[in-house]
């Protein structure tokens, strides 16, 4: 005999994998199934984890838990931006702007944009979502000498496009560096994820020109979210 959360986690498999809870849709409640199974929150509770940890489900906060759609394919070896991606998958892309500061930055990001000891970095804390589902929290910097007023300007668009246009900016090259890692706090909370909670973190160099670093972000990931697909050259 199965142990409960086991029998719990299946039988909500089941149901997704034969179309009966389609994406997007509602799981029924916590108290529904621990009527339903005749089982404990608890036991409920350690079901369902199972399958967001399998990427089959995924919360919202105050909302409850519902159905993944599938995940957005991405090739870190490209340079196709955010909004450009999701709707090439038929996504519905959204940027949030949770911040923006000049600060000295993190010695990570001021090593990898070779600023001089006295120059400023902007930092942007950015929220960003797939058809309404917040699936990545981002920091980026930038040096302030390369793009003056940019605080002035919309950040809640694609940033590759705002580049190019203000600033004559051209994405040449980029370095990636990718691991699996955890989230905390507002980074936890912004992605309705619980603290300690895995997800996909990707550290990017963006380069002009002959390898003048412009850019260095920090990328938490949504696992469930997001596939990536490296073909090869």
């Amino acid at each position: 005999m199965l142990p409960a959360n086991i029998e719990i986690r299946d039988y909500l498999a089941g149901l997704i994998k034969q179309s009966r809870l389609k994406q997007n849709e509602r799981l029924p409640s916590e108290r529904e199934l621990v009527e339903q199974f005749k089982s404990t929150r608890i036991t409920v509770r350690d079901a369902l984890s199972k399958l967001e940890s399998e990427g089959l489900i995924y919360r919202s906060n105050r909302r409850g838990w519902f159905v993944s759609p599938p995940r957005l394919e991405y090739d870190p070896s490209s340079r196709v931006n955010f909004y450009l991606l999701a709707e090439q998958q038929q996504r519905t892309p959204a940027t949030e702007l949770i911040s923006q500061k000049r600060i000295k930055g993190p010695q990570a990001a001021r090593t990898a944009l070779a600023v001089a000891a006295d120059e400023k970095l902007i930092e942007l804390v950015r929220l960003r979502s797939l058809d309404g589902r917040p699936v990545l929290y981002e920091f980026i910097y930038l040096p302030e000498s390369r793009f003056p007023e940019l605080m002035k300007k919309d950040l809640e668009g694609s940033l590759t496009t705002l580049m190019q246009r203000d600033y004559n900016v051209e994405i040449t090259h980029e370095d990636n560096r990718i691991c699996v890692s955890a989230v905390y706090d507002q980074v936890a909370d912004a992605l309705s994820h619980i603290n300690g909670a895995p997800c996909l973190e990707i550290r990017r160099i963006r380069y002009e020109g002959e390898r003048k670093a412009v850019e260095f972000d920090i990328e938490h990931w949504v696992h469930s979210a997001i596939e990536l697909r490296i073909p090869s050259h």
